[in-house]
C-alpha cells in the first residue's frame, strides 16, 4: 500500500484537466472548500535527487507501474533521456513520475516528508518533462494552507507583530488563489519564485508564520464578490500607487494611500552614477542615443502628485533622455530595471565636480519647450538618483503594516483586517473555505 496511491493514479488526469478543488470559479468568485495547488518548484532540470523520511516508491503516472522501491533516507537520482527517464542510471519508460511514501501501519504519528534536491516538502511530488524545453519539472502538490506555511517567512519577517504577519497571510492566500492559473501552460499553477510568491517548502516554515496562517485560515480579500489581485511590496516610500500607473490596468481596490513605512531601511536611498556608467546602461539596454546630454523629468513633489510624468505617489511613469544622436522616452519601470533601482519613486539631479550646487532636472509639461536654464552635462559630472521605498508600490506595504501593527490596540486580534482595508480599498474579507 502506498500513501495517496489513488490520488497519484488520477494525476495524469490533472495534467489534462485543471484541478476541480479550487476555491474560486472562472469569474474569480470563491467557493466552499480548500483546494490543492500544484507548485512548480524546479523547472528544466537535467537531473534531481529525491528521497523521503520513510520507505517510498517511484511510480509511473501514466500506467501506475512501480518503477522503483526505496528505503527511508535512500536517495534516487532521476535524469531525463530522449525517451522517458532514468532512475539511478536505469532507463524507464514513463510520461511522468510520482514519488510516494509507503503507508505506515503505526499508532505513533510522525511527520514524514518527501525531498527534492535535499529540500523537504509537504504533500506530494511529481515530475514531468518541461514543456517546450529538454529538461524536467518537479511539481509539489499540497493544500493551500500548507503551501502558505512555506511562503510567509520568505515574504515578511514572522518575528514582526502578529497582526502584520496575519495581514500578509491573507494577502498571500488571496494572491495565490487569484493567480492559480498563471503557469497553466507549464503544467502547473504557481511557480516558487518572485514571479508568483517565494515558496521554499518545509525549510521555509516557522512557528509564527504557521500561527498567522492558521489563525486566518481560509480568509481572502474580495471586491464585488471576486478575489482581488492582492499585490504587496516591501516599502512604498511614504505613499502607495494607483494600479494603472504601474501595470496600466485600473483596479478600484488598488488606490494610492498614505503609508507608514518611515522606519523601513529602504524608505530613502541613493544611487550615484558616473555619466559613463549611465551611458553604458542605456546602450546595453539597446538604445542608441549617443552621449547623454539631458534628462527631462518633473521634480518630485509631496503626494498626492498631479504630474503628467508621475503617478499619484510621485512614482515615475515616464522619463525623457536626450542624446547627441537621438532621444528616447522610457517608462519609469524600464529605467528602474536598467539601473537596478529599488523602486520608481525617485528624483534625479546632476552633480557637478565643480563648486556649482546640484541642480534638479525637469521638463516643461508639453516636452516642446527648452529648459529655462538648460543643464550642460559634462563628462566629469555624475548623476544622483534619490529614491524612496522598495518594490512596485501597489497594495500592502509590509513595513507600513508592521508600523500599523505596532500601534494596534492591545489584545485586538482582528486588527489585521484594519491593515488590509487601509491598503486595499473597498474590499471585503471573506471565508473562502
Amino acid at each position: 500500500m502506498y500513501r495517496h496511491m489513488i490520488k497519484w493514479l488520477l494525476l495524469t488526469v490533472f495534467f489534462i484537466f485543471p484541478l476541480s478543488g479550487h476555491a474560486h470559479s472562472g469569474n474569480g468568485a470563491v467557493s466552499a472548500f480548500e483546494p490543492n495547488l500544484r507548485v512548480g518548484i524546479l523547472t528544466n532540470q537535467n537531473s534531481i535527487e529525491v528521497s523521503a523520511d520513510a520507505k517510498f516508491a517511484i511510480i509511473s503516472t501514466g500506467t501506475a507501474k512501480v518503477l522503483g522501491d526505496f528505503g527511508a533516507k535512500d536517495t534516487a537520482t532521476i535524469a531525463v533521456r530522449e525517451s522517458g527517464f532514468t532512475i539511478n542510471g536505469r532507463p524507464v519508460e514513463a510520461t511522468g513520475l510520482a514519488i510516494v511514501i509507503k503507508k505506515a501501519h503505526s499508532l505513533v504519528y510522525s511527520e514524514q516528508y518527501l525531498y527534492a534536491n535535499k529540500r523537504r516538502y509537504r504533500g506530494d511530488l511529481s515530475i514531468h518533462r518541461t514543456i517546450g524545453k529538454p529538461g524536467m519539472t518537479v511539481i509539489n502538490t499540497l493544500p493551500v494552507e500548507q503551501y502558505l506555511y512555506g511562503v510567509i517567512k520568505n515574504e515578511i519577517s514572522p518575528e514582526w507583530p502578529l497582526e502584520a504577519v496575519k495581514a500578509q497571510a491573507v494577502a498571500a492566500r488571496t494572491y495565490a488563489l487569484a493567480n492559480s492559473n498563471k503557469h497553466a501552460a507549464d503544467g502547473f499553477e504557481l511557480c516558487a519564485t518572485t514571479d508568483c510568491q517565494v515558496y521554499g517548502g518545509r525549510e521555509s516554515e516557522s512557528p509564527k508564520a504557521i500561527e498567522a496562517v492558521d489563525t486566518t485560515r481560509g480568509l481572502v480579500l474580495t471586491y464585488k464578490g471576486k478575489l482581488i489581485t492582492a499585490y504587496f511590496h516591501s516599502s512604498s516610500g511614504g505613499y502607495t500607487e494607483d494600479s494603472e500607473n504601474v501595470w496600466s490596468v485600473k483596479q478600484p481596490y488598488l488606490r494610492g494611500v498614505a503609508d507608514f513605512d518611515q522606519s523601513s531601511p529602504y524608505y530613502k536611498w541613493e544611487e550615484k552614477l558616473t555619466l559613463a556608467e549611465l551611458n553604458q546602461a542605456i546602450s546595453k539596454a539597446g538604445y542608441n542615443i549617443g552621449y547623454l546630454q539631458a534628462v527631462e523629468l518633473s521634480p518630485l513633489a509631496n503626494p498626492p502628485v498631479a504630474s503628467f510624468d508621475r503617478g499619484v505617489s510621485g512614482r515615475v511613469k515616464s522619463v525623457y533622455l536626450k542624446g547627441t544622436t537621438g532621444n528616447i522616452l522610457l517608462t519609469g519601470t524600464k529605467l528602474r530595471n536598467m539601473l537596478n533601482l529599488k523602486s520608481t519613486l525617485f528624483d534625479i539631479t546632476i552633480s557637478k565636480q565643480h563648486p556649482q550646487p546640484a541642480m534638479s532636472v525637469y521638463a516643461s509639461k508639453d516636452r516642446k519647450k527648452d529648459y529655462t536654464h538648460p543643464i550642460a552635462i559634462k563628462p566629469t559630472d555624475f548623476v544622483v538618483i534619490t529614491g524612496f521605498g522598495w518594490g512596485h508600490g501597489l497594495g500592502l506595504s509590509q513595513w507600513g503594516a508592521k508600523a500599523m501593527a505596532e500601534k494596534a490596540p492591545p489584545g485586538n486580534t482582528e486588527y489585521f483586517k484594519d491593515i488590509l482595508k487601509h491598503y486595499y480599498q473597498d474590499v471585503e474579507i471573506k471565508k473562502a473555505y
